[in-house]
């Protein structure tokens, strides 16, 4: 008899034991439910935000030209990433056909305007290989047979985004700058003649 009280008592102990891991088990399922429930809610909260800020961003990245010396904010979207240029460094800008790339181009275009733009584009022959040190980006080039009073630069500071030029045309130089600084680069090609 005392053998089957204790075999009664140990079931009894397992069936309660048994039943709270159960409902312990329950309430963890619960807490990791809960959990899980606020975190997509934070992840939808953080999505939200991170959509504001891009529409805010993509409103607050207006350009202004002045003709004079063409400045403009240059917005750093995708659209005007020259970070391709950090592959250049030691390349010809024939090789890679420098002039072709649209974000470059388009980026020149307004810092020079059209017919300066073409003017370099159509005079720029002969040249020397591209740089590309500090996180600052140089091409030059110059008229054939003529490199010592019409040549050219192009400089783009990457960390900054911005971008500069210097045309010599016939000894008389102009520079640009997108954003009205001057760069140490131009400035020493400007002093070379």
């Amino acid at each position: 008899m005392r053998h089957f009280n204790s075999t009664i008592l140990i079931a009894i102990i397992v069936t309660i034991f048994t039943l709270t891991s159960c409902n312990q088990t329950n309430k963890s399922d619960d807490k990791d439910k809960a959990l899980t429930e606020k975190e997509n809610e934070l992840l939808k909260k953080e999505n939200e935000l991170l959509k504001k800020e891009q529409e805010l961003n993509k409103k607050s990245t207006k350009t202004t030209t002045d003709n004079s010396n063409v400045k403009q904010q240059p917005s750093n979207s995708i659209s005007n990433n020259l970070d391709f240029l950090k592959k250049l460094n030691g390349k010809y800008p024939y090789e890679v056909k420098l002039f072709d790339n649209s974000i470059l181009k388009q980026r020149l275009k307004k810092l020079l305007g059209n017919s300066r733009y073409n003017f370099l584009k159509e005079t720029w022959a002969v040249e020397t290989p591209m740089e590309f040190a500090n996180n600052i980006f140089v091409a030059s080039g110059c008229q054939a047979h003529n490199c010592g009073s019409t040549n050219f630069i192009i400089v783009v500071d990457l960390t900054n985004n911005v971008m500069y030029a210097g045309i010599r045309e016939e000894d008389k130089v102009k520079t640009y700058s997108e954003d009205g600084s001057n760069s140490p680069k131009v400035n020493e090609w400007e002093n070379e003649n």
